[in-house]
């Protein structure tokens, strides 16, 4: 498993990167055009240009429920929040999802959309914040994983335990935590992370 990633720079404005568009299919460039804000355009830009360095010249399908795909038949995932975007790539069914830590008035979001013993588990660790947006990613990269998406029952599953916790991975990258879900138990598995510019993507 291969997970890539970019942290934008503050200072870097749309107009500065704006001529890799060309190197993007039309539907990512005209996805980008739909955006109004620039940060959001820049994320979108990173993704599709990590994309592009995963599965090269392949043509992108989707599935059910919409999820994609490469067609040469690499599985791959992206995410991005705040000023980073990132890529997993595996040989797998994968989810990935990243979000920037959080301030303490997400944690009420807990009590609705967490597995009674995610509660308690975000209650009792010695850093809750960190622990809930651990376990928050894992949801999101599970539903990314299987395509399901948010109308899934959110707190009908416990990423905490067997045999999900087993397809899990959780770390933290700069103050975002990241998680991936394989459609297969991870164990010793090699996970290689990777911190890129953006002008390495090009």
């Amino acid at each position: 498993m291969k997970i890539e990633y970019v942290i934008l720079d503050d200072k870097l404005r749309f107009t500065d990167v704006s001529e890799y568009l060309a190197l993007l299919p039309q539907e990512r460039q005209d996805k980008i055009a739909r955006y109004r804000f620039e940060k959001d355009k820049l994320l979108s830009l990173a993704a599709g240009l990590l994309i592009r360095r995963a599965i090269g010249e392949s043509q992108i399908i989707f599935g059910e429920h919409g999820k994609p795909y490469a067609e040469n038949g690499v599985f791959f995932s992206v995410s991005h929040s705040g000023r980073m975007a990132a890529i997993a790539v595996d040989d797998v069914e994968i989810g990935l999802d990243i979000e920037n830590l959080p301030d303490e008035s997400r944690l009420k979001v807990a009590d609705r959309f967490f597995h009674p013993a995610e509660r308690e588990y975000v209650k009792q660790a010695e850093d809750p914040l960190r622990t809930f947006c651990e376990i928050w990613t894992r949801k999101e990269a599970y539903l990314k994983m299987t395509g399901e998406g948010i109308s899934t029952d959110l707190t009908a599953f416990d990423t905490t335990v067997p045999p999900l916790s087993e397809q899990l991975y959780t770390t933290s990258v700069d103050t975002y935590c990241l998680s991936v879900c394989s459609a297969e138990p991870i164990g010793d598995r090699e996970i290689y992370i990777s911190g890129l510019e953006l002008m390495d993507l090009c």
